[in-house]
């Protein structure tokens, strides 16, 4: 696109696509045509209606003439003799013609207007993808260089969109329709042709300072307003000493007059632009009727008829109008191609940095060198100075250094993701700085900060895999075993859902394997982890709702957060006489929850975990407690009760442990569960799906539906040992892999709030390993691990790395780490790399 892009928004329209602007042309060239016919038949028709001509006199339609000056030239010159047609024909055609041209010019509009919004599209979609090659094949910019450029590409494109799309089309509408009026008044008298161009010259003059004087005064009310800022700033910082001394009445009037102060310029340019804007509106009205005037005058003198006249009234308001468009139209103008020239200005040093480097090839194994490299990390505050080192590769290499900002630095240079500052680092030769960033990614494969991608759990393990499809899941397989996020995928599945009318037969297999696993648990004794759905019994370990629906809500009606203002839920407990006690059980909740969190602010993440309502609800619930406790009964409403039936029904006795469940309550709850069963109405027969032992609940998890209950929450080690069991018996019924395919199908918090910082971590090795890297760069994933998690995994990936590099950031070296020894450990004091080599022994690793 030129010099990076196109800083012309003329130009670069008709670039993108010059087959629409010429379909435009065409467009505009049919309707100037209707407008000159359009004005000729006002001619025709204020004639004869003014009585200039007979309607039952023969005449012809069309039919052009100019009188120029008697001095260049005596005779009307005919430019076209026009089409001759009876009277009831001509009558006929001028009236509908009339009627007809407007509909036919607000449909060519139409179409126009399609053009340029397809024009652009694709002119936004040129230069954001542009900007978007740039972008990616740049090997280095700063955050704040990219995030201007993305700025201007995003917003200020999207902004500018319809100016840039019309950018051709517009303007040669505006001026074809004032030339071409123009032109007709000239054409049916010079004189009138003459006072028309000088008005509207005259008009643009105006209309322009108008547009001028519109930007002074912007800029003159943003000053203002930052002047008011400071002043009120001063009067904030003086409130002490104004209230210690009694100085307000020296304040007002100090801050009145600073105001009015700061007011006087912006009033003088109001004014001015108040005058702009009257005599810009006046010399358009004036245009019109300038040429009305001077036609009327002449008349008396020359052969004007009132249809002549009228017709170059109607082209000069045509005329007057497209002046102040094109005048405004200039101003949209001029600021989409201040955009662009930003944007060029911004994409200029980052294409030429793309075009020096980022083509050069990386072997797949060589040495990497270091001379003399300096490199400074703005966000983290780290620099290395003066490093040099040689690494042959593949070896395993550890960057050692507790709490020390220099290992991460190391392992970002050597991976190419940040460059020196100032030295030269090299593998195999090849400079990284000048490497081809995508297949650097190949060779050198990168695990440091995560970022979350907005998909399933597979879309962000596989980010960035050009793996042919066929290998794909092997390879993510392989690196989710060697990561240890099987666990994570396994049990993601478990909380997952499936359709069992798409996957009936894996449907009816949890159904089966539902009986094996409790089989299992009571032959190992471990049944008491796990109370089981029966209709007959109130389950311990689910809430006040799930036992009274015994089923899981499909869609809105009966979900936990409307469950108590459900109407039929509402009679259920009416019916049963449950809306009494509910109500005292949710006050007492309220009143628990505020003394409990008292002490603790909003938003403490143990308040978000363990209180029944939110901390927005928490001055509500304050209230209604308080007046409760006052037994002001009259203010006793029915939304408070249908709110302190809410948190009831949230209650969980094992979990909550306030001791709420009265004797008897579980048994009304169940009486009261059947009622809800037997008489749920037909038209809500969609909105839940019951439990039923012989059937796959499609609206529960796999885990709810396995264990067909709930584990015991209250009991050390009941989940561990309960799905140690449904896993085991799974594998055995081969459905473990459906169920972390399950998993893998969940989709993912782009803010990583239902992943561990370990699993988000592991995350990005996952991407590393399923590339198969020549080295693997370990910056970030053993943080937060135990001493036992991060052996393991340090040894995984060890062993899946033999002939492969390994350069590991880790705070220290453990012995199990260091078996094989690594190839060099590189310890960092102060910033400073300190190299420890080391002989591997003859044993090698194993695969």
């Amino acid at each position: 696109m030129g010099a990076v892009i196109e800083r012309d928004p003329l130009r670069l329209a008709w670039k993108t696509s010059p087959a629409r602007h010429l379909a435009g042309l065409g467009l505009l060239a049919l309707a100037g045509l209707l407008i000159l016919i359009g004005l000729d038949l006002v001619r025709v028709v204020v004639e004869r209606a003014t009585g200039a001509g007979s309607w039952s006199a023969p005449a012809t339609l069309l039919r052009i003439v100019v009188t120029p000056p008697a001095a260049l030239w005596p005779e009307p010159a005919v430019l076209f003799p026009g089409i001759p047609l009876s009277p009831a024909a001509f009558a006929l055609a001028a009236i509908l013609g009339i009627l007809i041209i407007p509909v036919l010019l607000g449909a060519i509009l139409a179409g126009l207007e399609a053009l340029t919004v397809g024009i652009g599209a694709q002119v936004l979609a040129r230069t954001q993808s542009a900007t978007l090659d740039i972008v990616l094949k740049v090997p280095s910019a700063s955050h704040d260089e990219i995030g201007m450029v993305t700025a201007l590409a995003a917003r200020g494109l999207a902004r500018e969109n319809g100016v840039l799309g019309a950018s051709f089309l517009v303007p040669v509408k505006l001026g074809g329709m004032i030339g071409l009026a123009c032109a007709y008044v000239f054409v049916m008298d010079w004189h009138l042709g003459a006072v028309l161009a000088l008005v509207l010259a005259v008009g643009a003059v105006v209309s322009a300072r108008r547009s001028l004087l519109r930007f002074d005064a912007a800029a003159a009310r943003s000053q203002e307003g930052a002047a008011a800022e400071d002043v009120f700033a001063q009067l904030e910082q003086r409130i002490p000493a104004l209230r210690a001394h009694g100085t307000a009445p020296y304040e007002r009037d100090r801050v009145r007059q600073a105001l009015i102060g700061r007011h006087r310029p912006v009033m003088g340019r109001e004014y001015r632009l108040a005058l702009a804007e009257a005599a810009s509106a006046a010399v358009l009205m004036i245009a019109p009727l300038s040429v009305l005037a001077l036609g009327a005058w002449l008349s008396q003198e020359r052969p004007l008829t009132a249809g002549t006249v009228a017709a170059c009234v109607l082209a000069a308001s045509l005329a007057a109008y497209g002046t102040r468009e094109a005048v405004q139209w200039h101003r949209l103008a001029l600021r989409a191609r201040a955009l662009l020239i930003d944007l060029g200005k911004s994409l200029a040093p980052l294409k030429l940095r793309a075009a020096l480097k980022g083509k050069a090839r990386l072997p797949e194994s060589g040495t990497l060198v270091a001379e003399g490299v300096s490199a400074y990390d703005p966000a983290s505050g780290a620099r290395i100075a003066s490093i040099n080192l040689t690494l042959a590769f593949p070896s395993h290499v550890a960057l050692v250094g507790d709490g020390d900002a220099g290992p991460r630095l190391m392992a970002a240079l050597m991976s190419g993701q940040l460059p020196p500052s100032i030295g030269r680092l090299t593998y195999g030769g090849v400079d990284l700085a000048a490497a081809d960033p995508v297949e650097r990614s190949q060779r050198i494969a990168f695990a440091g900060n995560t970022v979350l991608i907005e998909g399933s759990l597979k879309d962000n393990l596989l980010y960035g895999c050009a793996a042919p499809a066929n290998e794909r899941d092997l390879r993510l397989s392989e690196a989710i075993a060697i990561t240890g996020l099987d666990r994570l995928t396994h049990a993601r599945g478990l909380s997952g859902t499936i359709d069992p009318e798409r996957e009936p037969k894996f449907a009816a297999a949890i159904v089966e394997a539902r009986r094996m696993v409790q089989s299992a648990l009571t032959a190992e004794q471990l049944d008491r982890f796990v109370d089981p759905f029966c209709a007959t019994r109130y389950n311990r370990y689910a809430t006040i709702g799930e036992n009274l629906l015994f089923g899981k809500p499909i869609g809105d009606s009966f979900q936990e957060d409307r469950l108590s203002g459900h109407p039929f839920v509402r009679a259920i407990l009416e019916a049963n006489e449950l809306t009494k006690p509910l109500a005292r059980m949710g006050l007492s909740i309220a009143t628990s929850m505020i003394e409990i969190f008292s002490e603790i602010p909003d938003g403490s993440p143990l308040f978000e975990r363990f209180s029944f309502f939110s901390a927005a609800d928490r001055p509500y619930f304050q209230d209604l407690v308080d007046r409760r406790n006052e037994q002001r009964r009259s203010d006793q409403t029915a939304r408070d009760q249908e709110r302190l039936i809410g948190l009831a029904l949230r209650y969980n006795e094992s979990r909550h442990r306030l001791g709420l469940l009265e004797p008897g309550f579980e048994e009304r709850i169940l009486v009261a569960r059947s009622d809800f069963a037997r008489m749920l109405p037909v038209s809500l027969h969609g909105s839940i799906e019951f439990y039923d032992e012989a059937r796959f609940c499609a609206a529960a998890s796999i885990q709810d539906n396995l264990l067909f209950g709930r584990i015991a929450a209250d009991q050390a080690g009941a989940l561990a040992a309960v799905q140690e069991v449904t896993r085991r018996v799974l594998t055995h019924k081969g459905l473990d892999g459906e169920v972390s395919r399950i998993g893998l199908d969940t989709p993912i918090d782009p803010q990583g709030d239902d992943l561990t910082l370990s699993e988000i971590a592991a995350v990005d090795l996952v991407r590393c390993l399923v590339r198969r890297p020549s080295i693997l760069v370990v910056q970030r994933a053993l943080d937060g691990l135990p001493e036992a998690a991060a052996d393991t995994l340090v040894a995984n990936l060890r062993r899946a790395l033999v002939g492969r590099g390994l350069i590991l950031v880790t705070p220290s070296i453990s012995p199990a780490m260091d078996q094989p020894p690594f190839d060099a450990v590189i310890h960092f004091e102060r910033g400073e790399p300190v190299m420890d080599r080391r002989v591997r022994p003859p044993e090698a690793l194993h695969a």
